[in-house]
């Protein structure tokens, strides 16, 4: 069940608006906020809970958005919200809350400001002021109207627009209604604009405005420098500065992710990752989200198929601060029981949220379709974790996976920053320098060759489903860490990008779907490849058989064409600039290469290596990878709508109930 509350207040241009937005992030904004603290840690009625005030030029819209949690009375939950925003508008905000919303505005905006586009970008933020201020700069006054507002202030403005009327709202969970599909796709006319599909074009495309302007000259990228070095204990320091904004964004890598989980306790690493930036033995849930507030510190903490990671963003000049507290998280987690109830409660409300959407039981579904039972990698199919395991998990287990994973053995550091190497290492050294690795330490299954099933279709019976998701995938003889650029730029034509062949057909063609992506899974020990192609339900079995025309063609007498080619290889190097203008993506780069095993220069060549590129070569690499016969497709849908369609494709078609959970299969 969801809950809103929504109340009509004034624009950008109104001296209350910036007030409103401390109001907001006071009371639900900041991840110390009194609606966090009071519903979701303390009387534990909801899972998540936000405040957010947005303006327009004249008019705005102040919300609040709260998911209760699971067993929590409908009517219980609204009391207790309303309750607490009454407390709220009692109260107004504190002084040190007021100086923490400011600081956490002021980091947030550089981090938004590193993009060139987007809302929170340059051209986002000289726009948005431009057109609903009349002043390209408006963003410095909103930072200084933030910077220098009062805690009375804030309450005497809250207190005159929150105490007027407001629009509740409840979405509660219950049966899907009946649903009945659109028409196609309108025919072709002349007079809607029709034009020859975008893959199949051979020259440029004709508009209405005259010529289109000249591409003017795009230079190659240079890619930062990149360092290494070691900080006291051993651990290696991967470095690249980047010195735009003033700003340094970390991440803690540890060789741990999805496949070191027990194989009856799948779901263990996420959960554990999740608690440790929860408190410390020093510093309890709500000291440590203050702590980083005060700094315009964000600590975060992710685990995906072959990494766990903790990460730090900080505006620099709290460099050593941000540092300092993430050593804190990833050295001296609590696990207190009252906070391992609490995240246990999130995790089981995600879990319950993926079994029940098409993405969801897709994503439990497929992997050990593709990668085979036996493979670690089946482990993905528990999604964010096997509930039967998360509800069984005890302190000690969390301990345990900690000290066996989140370890100095097993880390590695990469840091984007504006400040010098030396600084950084410095920061760096002063919170692990003296970190060592204790106990066991955790010991990854060996990858062997996975074998991917049968081909045959799954079908997962979700009665009234408006669409039918359709899935599809296979295990790739490709190497994680051979130079696979031919094949991925190959997939660009085929599935990956918007004018791929596939989605062209299925989105614009056809009318069929919204839109359709191929792509390879690069995982360190195996590569597989994914269709992802939601449909409306009574064109599941044609769209299928539409894939499988579109890949069979592009891997026999339709591959590459020239226009094709020249498109992807322009739009590869083109956009090789704005790919790698944030600290996060020159990260994520600096990540890969190592993961990969490639040089920390890999893309300093990037560009020439797209230009050396052959059509014929595309084809080769795609013919190489890719069988279309050794797909196994999982289709989410109605199955009283759906199972016909599919008896007429040649595949054996299984049914099973959306209830039906692969995760513990999977890891056997």
């Amino acid at each position: 069940t969801r809950l809103y509350r929504y109340w009509a207040v004034p624009g950008l241009r109104d001296g209350d608006s910036a007030l409103l937005d401390v109001a907001a992030g006071a009371l639900g904004g900041l991840a110390s906020s009194r609606l966090d603290t009071e519903l979701v840690r303390k009387q534990k009625v909801a899972v998540s809970v936000s405040a957010y005030n947005q303006s327009f030029t004249q008019v705005g819209i102040f919300g609040v958005t709260m998911d209760v949690a699971p067993g929590t009375d409908r009517k219980v939950a609204e009391a207790a919200l309303d309750k607490a925003i009454a407390d709220y508008l009692a109260t107004g905000p504190t002084a040190d809350e007021v100086k923490r919303i400011a600081t956490t505005a002021i980091a947030g905006r550089l981090a938004g400001l590193e993009s060139v586009g987007g809302g929170g970008g340059k051209a986002g933020t000289l726009a948005s002021g431009l057109i609903f201020a009349g002043d390209p700069d408006y963003y410095k006054k909103e930072l200084a109207e933030l910077a220098a507002a009062t805690p009375a202030a804030v309450k005497a403005v809250t207190t005159k627009w929150l105490s007027r009327p407001v629009y509740s709202l409840a979405v509660v969970p219950g049966k899907r209604e009946a649903y009945a599909e659109v028409g196609g796709a309108p025919a072709a006319t002349p007079g809607n604009n029709a034009a020859p599909q975008p893959a199949n074009a051979e020259g440029p495309a004709k508009g209405t405005r005259g010529a289109l302007p000249a591409v003017g000259e795009v230079r190659d990228i240079a890619f930062p420098k990149v360092e290494r070095t070691r900080l006291s204990n051993g651990i290696e320091l991967v470095y690249a500065r980047q010195a735009a904004l003033p700003v340094t964004r970390a991440v803690m890598s540890f060789d741990a992710g999805i496949v070191a989980d027990p194989a009856d306790k799948l779901g263990l690493g996420n959960l554990t990752l999740a608690l440790m930036d929860e408190g410390t033995k020093t510093r309890d849930a709500l000291a440590l989200a203050e702590a980083q507030e005060r700094l315009g510190a964000q600590i975060s903490t992710s685990n995906d198929a072959d990494r766990a990671r903790v990460g730090v963003f900080a505006p620099s000049v709290n460099l050593k601060g941000a540092v300092a507290l993430m050593g804190d998280v990833v050295r001296n987690p609590a696990f207190a029981p009252t906070e391992i109830e609490r995240v246990r409660g999130q995790t089981l409300a995600r879990i319950a949220a993926e079994t029940t959407s098409p993405q969801g039981l897709s994503a439990r579904a497929l992997p050990p379709l593709v990668y085979g039972t036996a493979s670690p990698y089946a482990k993905l199919a528990a999604g964010t974790g096997d509930p039967a395991a998360v509800k069984a998990a005890t302190r000690a287990d969390l301990i345990a996976y900690q000290q066996a994973w989140i370890r100095p053995d097993k880390a590695k550091v990469f840091v984007v920053s504006d400040r010098p190497l030396p600084e950084v290492k410095a920061a760096f050294d002063a919170a692990f320098g003296d970190w060592r690795a204790g106990g066991a330490a955790g010991s990854k299954p060996a990858v062997a060759a996975g074998t991917t099933a049968t081909p045959r279709i799954v079908l997962i019976d979700r009665p009234d489903s408006p669409q039918s998701l359709i899935a599809a995938g296979q295990l790739t003889p490709l190497d994680a860490r051979a130079d696979l650029l031919p094949v991925l730029t190959a997939n660009e034509v085929l599935g990956s990008g918007f004018l791929s062949r596939i989605n062209m057909d299925l989105r614009e063609a056809k009318g069929w779907s919204y839109g359709v992506r191929g792509g390879f899974a690069r995982m360190e020990g195996a590569v597989p490849y994914t269709i992802n192609a939601p449909v409306q339900a009574d064109k599941t079995g044609p769209a299928i058989a539409a894939l499988r025309d579109q890949i069979g063609g592009f891997l026999s007498t339709k591959g590459v064409t020239p226009a094709e080619f020249t498109r992807t290889i322009d739009g590869e190097t083109r956009e090789l600039a704005g790919t790698f203008e944030t600290s996060a993506a020159v990260l994520t780069a600096m990540e890969t290469n190592d993961l990969y095993g490639r040089p920390d220069d890999y893309y300093d060549t990037i560009a020439q290596k797209y230009r050396a590129l052959t059509a014929p070569e595309l084809d080769a690499a795609a013919r190489r990878a890719i069988d279309p016969n050794r797909f196994v497709w999982v289709v989410v849908g109605d199955a009283a709508k759906v199972r016909g369609q599919l008896d007429s494709l040649g595949l054996p078609v299984e049914v099973v109930e959306s209830g039906a959970a692969p995760a513990r299969a999977a890891a056997n």
